[in-house]
């Protein structure tokens, strides 16, 4: 287009002009005339800096000084993408005219997101391929992701990873193709080519740190964290400041019970100057668990100190307070966790526990079926509510709960087991002989457990002792495969 670059120089020059005369236009809310160019230009401005209200203004006005432009009706329809009305921006593309060639990689870029994002992944891949032609290869990168991201929402991995792998030679931030690469793969059941690809990055280039870090996201989500340690670590090495791979390696550690090796993995994240309320938080849990509740405490209020939102960080102070038997300060920090993690029904059953420990069993029922409402078809609920009634010594409503709860859950083995257990404890001995035997043939392996409810009433009953030798002979003869 421009025989130069001043004349480019130039032609740049003057498109910052017409910005100008546009804010001045709309400061002194005049009518100006300006020419479709410049109206894109001006468009085009005020996308690129998200700013989204002042191009839906300059959009609408050039659609009334230039109604029959193609590529305003284009950059129309982008807007309304912009806004997430794929539905808008396609009817607008059916009103564009192709008659003009500069015109058609917009043309088919903006059809085939449109399309894409009303889900019709076959036309918008016949469009992204139409626009391959009229770019260089080096400005293919948008457009190789979008054909890699088509195929991959159609699982067709192979074909999706073969554009990311265009797409990451032209990459500047590769993190991302990374991700969607592992994630191919890992989609596909080729864990194995996922761990080779990354190796082969990591042959050609040692210091990739974000190579390692997928070899270690890769192991530790096939569930072997040992073996994502190393990975981990390198990349670490290489990159001290990288969040992400910090997190990762500090949960391997602490998935690990390893909390002494999670705390120095976080520790060095704070030395590098990395400092994040979910840092502290997760050194404060660590510490909960070496039972260190000072060291909790002070982590627990550096999250707070961060980012007074985080549900986890009074939640973490709860459970300090709790253990420390200071259970009205404890019901004040769940209740707070809750406000910001409505959803979280732990920090419910951490509010009903401590009214337990207050002997307020009244309140403290009152969150367990808040629970069993949030959760119906979750055993648990059921199991706290049969408890706190049996603390009471009110065992026909635990046995009642227990009996609605197994209604719920299909019959959760952990509820048989309770109910028996509860008709041993009313002495109704042939009927937690029948419910014991039912929970033994649903999961034989956890009878231990059930002993444990309460030894010196289960563990010498010669009945219950005889039908669980009966089932441990039933499964040594048909072994489960």
């Amino acid at each position: 287009m421009f025989d130069d670059e001043d004349n480019y120089l130039e032609h740049e020059a003057e498109m910052e002009k017409s910005i100008e005369r546009y804010e001045a236009m709309l400061k002194d809310h005049n009518s100006v005339y300006f020419d479709s160019e410049e109206f894109e230009y001006i468009i085009d401005h005020y996308t690129k800096n998200n700013q989204l209200k002042r191009s839906r203004q300059a959009v609408e006005l050039a659609m009334e000084q230039h109604p029959e432009s193609n590529m305003l009706k284009i950059k129309y329809a982008r807007q309304y993408l912009l806004e997430n009305d794929a539905q808008r921006a396609f009817d607008i593309m059916q009103q564009v005219e192709r008659v003009d060639d500069d015109e058609d990689p917009d043309y088919f870029l903006t059809l085939g997101s449109c399309l894409a994002a009303l889900g019709k992944s076959e036309e918008a891949l016949e469009n992204y391929f139409n626009a391959l032609p009229y770019f260089d290869e080096d400005e293919k990168f948008e457009l190789y992701n979008a054909i890699a991201y088509e195929y991959q929402h159609m699982r067709k991995y192979d074909q999706a990873l073969d554009f990311y792998k265009k797409a990451l030679a032209l990459a500047d931030d590769k993190d991302t193709i990374y991700h969607e690469i592992r994630c191919c793969f890992l989609s596909a059941g080729r864990k194995e080519d996922a761990l080779a690809f990354f190796q082969d990055m990591i042959d050609k280039d040692p210091y990739n740190s974000k190579a390692w870090t997928n070899i270690g996201d890769i192991y530790r989500m096939m569930g072997q964290y040992e073996e994502s340690i190393d990975p981990y670590e390198y990349a670490l090495s290489i990159d001290p400041e990288d969040l992400w791979t910090n997190m990762h390696l500090a949960d391997i550690y602490y998935d690990l019970g390893r909390y002494k090796e999670a705390i120095d993995t976080l520790e060095e994240a704070l030395r590098n100057e990395v400092e994040t309320s979910m840092i502290h938080t997760t050194i404060g849990d660590c510490y909960y668990r070496l039972n260190d509740l000072q060291a909790a405490e002070e982590h627990f209020l550096k999250a707070l100190e961060i980012n007074p939102m985080i549900g986890s960080g009074h939640a973490g102070l709860g459970y300090v307070y709790s253990d420390r038997g200071q259970s009205l300060k404890a019901i004040k920090c769940f209740e707070k966790a809750l406000e910001y993690e409505p959803w979280e029904t732990d920090h419910l059953f951490s509010i009903a526990t401590d009214y337990m420990k207050l002997k307020d069993y009244d309140k403290a029922m009152e969150y367990l079926q808040q629970i069993q409402k949030m959760t119906p078809g979750d055993a648990d609920a059921y199991y706290y509510i049969a408890d706190l009634y049996g603390q009471q010594d009110k065992i026909d409503e635990a046995i009642n709960t227990i009996k609605f709860g197994l209604l719920q859950t299909d019959n959760d083995p952990s509820l048989l087991y309770l109910l028996a257990y509860a008709y041993f404890v009313k002495g109704q001995h042939p009927e937690g002989i029948e419910a014991l035997d039912q929970a033994l043939t649903a999961d034989f392996e956890m009878w231990p457990d059930f002993i444990e409810y309460d030894r010196d009433l289960l563990a010498n009953d010669t009945a219950i002792l005889e039908l669980i030798e009966q089932h441990k002979k039933s499964q040594d003869a048909n072994p489960t495969e």
